[in-house]
Order: structure tokens, then sequence, then C-alpha cells
């Protein structure tokens, strides 16, 4: 197989005159004259100017394939740069960008503005459904079960066959865990885990190819209630941050990939930028309806998910992370025949103390104690920064 190349060579202006000089090698090894000018001062210069030839020269197979197999990217490295790649967080500030952002209106950019703030009250109120939802189900069907098991243990105690009844709760255990990994393994691998990592790489610029999905967010619901169902010793709090980030990238971008559907809504906020800030204010609006922690989702999202912050920024967040408290809050107090009353610390649950005597006042000195504490540590952290 033939292959062009190109030899370098250097000649003096005095070839042209027809000068001879001394010789020296070229780069590809060859002897060719150099020529070399004395000048007066006794310095010698060497002047000359730089001439390519086009030659073909014949190259074996063995080579030809040995040097297309060193240029050739493994098969593996190339399956995993197409899935992942970088987001792009920052502006292209060329001249359209900017003459775009000229022409936009007082009004206009307020009603911006406004749209951001609507989009923040979407995301916290979805989010504190779907926490909603995970919880009642988890409680339904945790209640069929135990009654199933409460049912034959009391059927088969007076016989002594106490074993069925344990050998019930493992096989109804095993069948709730069986159906989630099955869901997750069949139908989307990415949700498996709490998806507190893929979050954190998509808020730091790497995105994960379907992590965002409304198929993701779905498969991850179903998955979380079946282990939490079967007795796994996992929480819904971890995947409450996956799924407020999958409903903040849903709402924010006015669309549907999944369902390939596009409601024309948002569609300014359908660029990197803008999508990483309302992926934050998801990811601590589930951490919000987990906990029952406005402020603490918001500090989720500053000190452990995003790289890039502002200050409003932050108030928008916070925003999302009350809707979804209250949201949470108003629903299971009407799931629990008890409306108004807005005390539910979210989904985690430690059980409750029920006792006729109430001192607690005790205890105030012990959470006195720790918040002193925290200010120290807080007063410390900011004197080294």
């Amino acid at each position: 197989m033939a292959n062009i190349t190109k030899k370098v060579s250097w000649s003096s202006r005095a070839d042209e005159s027809g000068a001879t000089g001394e010789g020296t090698p070229l780069l590809n090894g060859s002897g060719q004259p150099r020529y070399c000018r004395q000048l007066s001062g006794g310095s010698i210069f060497q002047v000359g100017r730089l001439s390519t030839v086009d030659l073909e020269e014949e190259i074996s197979a063995e080579e030809d394939s040995l040097r297309g197999r060193l240029k050739e990217i493994p098969h593996n490295e190339k399956l995993l740069s197409l899935k992942f790649e970088s987001l792009d967080y920052d502006n292209i500030e060329n001249q359209l960008f900017l003459e775009e952002e000229r022409r936009m209106s007082y009004m206009g950019f307020r009603c911006l503005e406004i749209s951001r703030w609507v989009v923040c009250g979407l995301i916290g109120f979805l989010t504190g459904l779907i926490a909603c939802f995970i919880d009642i189900v988890v409680e339904e069907l945790a209640g069929i079960k135990y009654r199933v098991v409460k049912e034959n243990i009391e059927k088969f105690t007076e016989v002594g066959g106490l074993s069925i009844s344990l050998i019930l709760w493992v096989v109804l255990n095993s069948i709730f865990v069986m159906v989630g990994a099955i869901i997750v393994a069949c139908f989307e691998p990415i949700a498996a885990g709490s998806g507190i990592p893929q979050i954190k790489c998509y808020l730091n610029g790497v995105k994960i190819p379907r992590v965002v999905r409304l198929k993701t967010l779905v498969v991850k619901v179903a998955g979380v209630i079946c282990s939490v169902v079967g007795g796994l010793a996992v929480g819904k709090e971890g995947p409450m941050i996956h799924s407020g980030a999958v409903v903040a990238a849903g709402v924010s971008q006015g669309r549907s990939t999944s369902l390939k559907k596009d409601f024309k809504m948002f569609e300014y906020f359908r660029r990197d930028t803008e999508k990483r800030d309302f992926v934050s204010a998801g990811a601590a609006a589930g951490v919000s309806a987990a906990f029952g922690a406005p402020v603490g989702g918001v500090l989720f999202s500053l000190e452990e998910g995003a790289s890039f912050w502002n200050q409003m920024l932050t108030w928008r967040i916070f925003f999302a992370s009350m809707i979804s408290t209250f949201t949470l809050n108003f629903f299971l107090s009407i799931y629990h025949k008890n409306a108004g009353d807005l005390s539910n610390p979210g989904l985690i649950n430690f059980g409750r103390f029920e006792s006729d005597v109430r001192n607690v006042h005790v205890i105030i000195p012990l959470f006195v104690c720790q918040g002193k504490q925290h200010a120290l540590e807080l007063k410390t952290l900011s004197s080294h920064l």
C-alpha cells in the first residue's frame, strides 16, 4: 500500500547560485549538502529555506496494520467515551448571545425571574407528592404483609407450627425484594442504589446517560417501595434525592424525553446552566421531604452537591425545600385523618414515644450544649476561610 510522505531539507540561498558547502545529514538520516555563508565579522549564519518534496514510498501490509492498531482507541474506552460526556456549564458569551440578552426588556427579565420561582415551587410540590406516595404505599403493603403473618402465627401457634410462619415471612420478603431487583435490572439499571453519587456527578458537570429520565424515576420509586417492604436495610431517604433531581430536570425543561412529549414551556431554561440550578433545587427538595428539614436540604446542595452557586439560588432552593416539606406534611395529615397537623418529621421515622409523663425540659440542656458545639465549629471554620 502506497503512502505519501514528506521529506524536509534545508537549502541555502547559495544553492541557487551554485555554491558548494559542507554536507550534513537530513531529518530522515540521508546525506544532503548544507551550505554556509561567511559574512563580515567572522560569524557564520545559516540562511536557508524549508523545502518539501512529496515522495511515494511502498509500505508493507504488516506495517500498515500495525500503524492502524496503534492509532485505534481500545473498544472499552471507545464505549466509555461515547456514554459519558461533560456538561457545558459556562455560557458562551458570543455576539449572538449578548444581542439576545440586550433585546430582553425589563418586564421580560422580571417574568423570567418569576418563572424561576414558579418552577422551584413546582419542583417542591411534585417532590413532596412523590414522597407522600412512597410513604403511603410502603405503609399499606407492609400492613398487608404483617397482617398475613400475624394471622398465620395465630393459626399455627396452638398446633406448634411456628416454623411455618417464619418460612412465610421469609418467602414474602424474598418476593418483594426479587420483584424490585427484576424491575431495576431489566428496565433501568441506572436506578440502582440511592442515586446520590450520580446526582453529585451531574451537579459537577458529568453527564451520565438516563440519570434524570422519567423512566428512571418510575423504576426508582418501584424499587424503593419493594426494597423497604421486603425488609432490606435500606431507607426511603437517599433515593428521594435522586427522585427530586429527576423531577427538577423534567419540570424545568417543559418536556419529557421518555414520553417524547414537548409541552412548549420554559424553553429559555433548556440549557445546561439553568438545568443544573434546578437539579440542585430538586436534590434539596428530596432531602427536605426525607428528613423534614428545609435548611438541611439547602445545606446538602450547597456543601455536598453543587460546585456552582449564587446568592439568589440559595433563596429559590430554600423555597423549593419548604414547599416540599409542607406538601408532604399536608397530605400525610389528610391520610392519617388528622388534617392540619403539620408536625410530621418527613419520611424518616424513629418510632413514637407514648407516655403520660413528658419531662421534655430534662433533655433541653443536651440540645443547648449540642447547638453550642456546632456554633463553635462553624466559627472555627469561618476563621480558617
